[in-house]
């Protein structure tokens, strides 16, 4: 169904919403929640895919609860791949590639 991803996406817009998140005007897949004036939860959506950080551990677990009780969703742990986009975490940094992508556009035309 053409409608299908729309559909879904207004589903889960509605439930950020009703959660008290704020949707981005410049950017339609991007919601915020800010706590106590100083913790801020941010989300990025993308078709069925999200990934999601912020400024509290305490946040993030009450956001996978409430998300895996409103919706069949699996936590997949900290993000390796998004969007073709690779991403590598340590305590010192976060190192952002599309090494991966790039080297399957070369491959793919055998340069």
């Amino acid at each position: 169904m053409k409608q299908a991803p729309r559909a879904w996406y207004s589903h889960i817009e509605a439930y950020f919403l009703k959660e008290g998140f704020h949707k981005c005007p410049y950017e339609h897949t991007l919601f915020t929640k800010v706590y106590d004036k100083n913790k801020i939860l941010i989300i990025s959506l993308y078709v069925d895919d999200l990934i999601f950080t912020g400024s509290d551990v305490a946040m993030f677990n009450k956001f996978k609860e409430s998300m895996m009780i409103e919706f069949d969703m699996t936590d997949l742990g900290m993000v390796h791949y998004f969007l073709g986009i690779e991403i590598v975490q340590s305590t010192a940094r976060i190192f952002i590639s599309h090494k991966k992508y790039m080297q399957d556009s070369l491959n793919r035309f055998q340069m």
